[in-house]
């Protein structure tokens, strides 16, 4: 048995999903509130005899691995580990866990994590300093100094190298955790991080993968400031800053429900918006917000405010921070920017008063409405080059808008501020270029649903009873031919018939390595379909219905057959065709008998 089949067979998908959220037994089934869209109504089901999930509502489905995937916003690969772990599944003969195994890295960080810790929470002078700093001076309790792992690094030059070996770490291993030096004259090395408050940086499943230090000098410490007011750990083949927010595996879960994230500059920032119960928010790591964020945070939810004090967020109307909103924005997410009052961070605006900082998130502007404010703020309106350069620098923002109704409502807005006609606007419009050195985000793919024809509600719900019965698959086999389905699910059908007519069950269908990722992704919703629509359902209304979709399937068939006939025909008589009309009417004459024998 390979791994991934017996993490399956080790693990119940009910057990696993309902760790994440609740479900609640209905029929033969289990349903929840869906995790990856808000509803009021529940519409997530879960099978445990099937081992599938779907959501009748966005769609999505699949298995346990599936399941993992979405919700942590994990690849494959990781959620594999995850569900290794818990299972207890050894993976080394797995074909990508070729690639080294960073483990050992992660162990280091928590066991520097620790030995910061317990510096901090030392009874001694310095310790006590940077205690009453955080406690009084930033105003975070010390539960919560406790929850994000905060620590000391201490004054001596290797106090965490010679800590680190002692455990039983190589030179190395500490080397590649990012966590030392080598010391110029090449004879050893050196702790990266002296005299510092230390900040863990977690990854998604809540693993320390690095470090954000602040200095103490002038704090703790009587003297000057050395290094920079902050110093990050490097990047690291388990710390990857462009593809890491502070706080995320903490806010997650709160993002997928408040529908929402707050994204802030600092660390600081974030755990006081956390002890102010605003849990949803994280913090970018030195870097700008990266198509690899957006990713992530896409996965919980499409709206985005940013807030930054006043002078961080003139760095929004920069090249590269447009850029990646740009990305959002063909992915229809939605930006809003959260301005605070000169001089402060989120972090000192919510010490002083917590109200304010939850009015400042309700305030929160649109993102082309900051852009415009900004740029209004900054130039003459009785100036006619100032008119033409705000109007330039706005246009070009708007046009990235995926929407035509937004684009209206900013030009409308701009015509009114700069007093140029609505017309001059949208002739100066229609000439700007998007810039080619901007990358296109439209490669993720979304999820888009369209109206079914009766064709594709039939055949749906056809398999849908022969999924859920398979005494009706039996039929269905006997029956109906592929043809006669909607296109789109003619693949699935054929792979069933034969699968079925082999094992005569279809409880390890989803594992067959001959369905193709769309044809499972359609079992999966099609067997909860047959469940949440006939579980409770009486033998007679099942077979009411079977007849009743039967019929009406081979009645669209053989009309659309006859339609094609039709259009035949009168090509036909066009040509003076005559042998060819004869024969095209005793084929509709046929399919005639048949309509009407199923109608009868």
């Amino acid at each position: 048995m390979n791994p991934v089949d017996e993490i399956k067979s080790r693990l119940d998908i009910v057990d696993v999903v309902s760790g994440y959220i609740s479900l609640n037994q209905t029929g033969g089934n289990l349903k929840a509130r869906c995790p990856f869209h808000n509803e009021k109504t529940p519409s997530f089901m879960v099978s445990r005899e099937k081992q599938i999930w779907h959501c009748f509502g966005c769609g999505k489905g699949g298995d346990i691995i599936s399941f993992v995937q979405e919700y942590e916003g994990v690849d494959f690969k990781e959620a594999i580990r995850i569900l290794a772990e818990r299972a207890n599944v050894t993976l080394s003969n797995m074909s990508f866990e070729k690639k080294e195994d960073y483990s050992r890295l992660y162990e280091i960080n928590q066991t520097a994590a620790k030995f910061y810790q317990n510096i901090l929470n030392q009874d001694d002078p310095i310790s006590h300093k940077a205690m009453k700093y955080l406690q009084e001076a930033r105003k975070i309790k010390k539960a919560n100094i406790d929850k994000w792992e905060l620590g000391l690094s201490g004054e001596s030059w290797d106090g965490l190298y010679r800590y680190l070996i002692s455990e039983g770490y190589k030179d190395d291993d500490v080397f590649k955790a990012g966590l030392v030096v080598k010391r110029k004259d090449g004879s050893g090395y050196v702790d990266r991080f002296r005299k510092r408050l230390m900040f863990p940086i977690f990854d998604t499943q809540g693993k320390i993968v690095a470090f954000t230090s602040r200095t103490l000098a002038g704090i703790v410490y009587d003297e000057e400031e050395q290094g920079g007011k902050y110093i990050n750990s490097p990047q690291t083949v388990i710390y990857d800053k462009s593809k890491t927010l502070y706080g995320w595996h903490f806010a997650k879960d709160m993002v997928r429900k408040k529908k929402y994230l707050i994204v802030v500059e600092g660390n600081m920032d974030v755990i006081a918006a956390h002890q102010a119960e605003t849990t949803n928010v994280v913090a970018v790591s030195g870097t700008a917000l990266t198509l690899d964020h957006l990713k992530l945070i896409k996965r919980y939810s499409n709206n985005v405010i940013l807030a930054f004090d006043s002078d961080q967020a003139g760095l929004l109307t920069s090249f590269r921070a447009f850029k990646n909103i740009r990305l959002g924005w063909e992915q229809d997410m939605n930006f809003k920017v959260l301005l605070l009052p000169a001089g402060k961070d989120p972090a000192d605006v919510i010490k002083e008063d917590k109200s304010k900082w939850l009015e400042a998130i309700a305030k929160s502007l649109p993102l082309v409405d900051y852009y415009q404010k900004k740029i209004m703020a900054a130039i003459d309106k009785n100036r006619a080059d100032h008119k033409k350069i705000a109007a330039q620098k706005l246009l070009y923002v708007i046009k990235f808008l995926q929407s035509e109704v937004e684009q209206e409502h900013y030009i409308r807005k701009l015509s009114d501020e700069l007093k140029i006609s609505i017309e001059t606007l949208k002739s100066e419009f229609a000439k700007i270029k998007t810039s080619e050195d901007i990358p296109s985000y439209k490669n993720i793919p979304l999820e888009e649903k369209s109206k079914k024809d009766n064709i594709i509600l039939l055949s749906e719900q056809l398999l849908a009873i022969a999924f859920f019965k398979p005494s009706y698959l039996e039929k269905m086999i006997e029956e109906i031919e592929p043809d006669l389905l909607e296109e789109s699910l003619r693949s699935l059908y054929s792979q069933t018939i034969i699968y079925y007519t082999k094992h005569h069950s279809l409880p390890d269908f989803s594992n067959n390595d001959e369905l193709s990722s769309q044809d499972k992704k359609e079992w999966i919703r099609l067997s909860l379909l047959g469940e949440e629509n006939y579980a409770e359902a009486s033998e007679k209304d099942i077979d009411n219905d079977w007849h009743n979709l039967s019929n009406r399937v081979r009645y669209y068939y053989l009309d659309s057959q006859k339609q094609a006939l039709i259009k035949e025909l009168r090509q036909a008589e066009l040509s003076n065709d005559a042998n060819s009309q004869d024969k095209l009417a005793h084929e509709i004459n046929l399919l005639n008998k048949e309509i009407h024998k199923l109608q009868s």
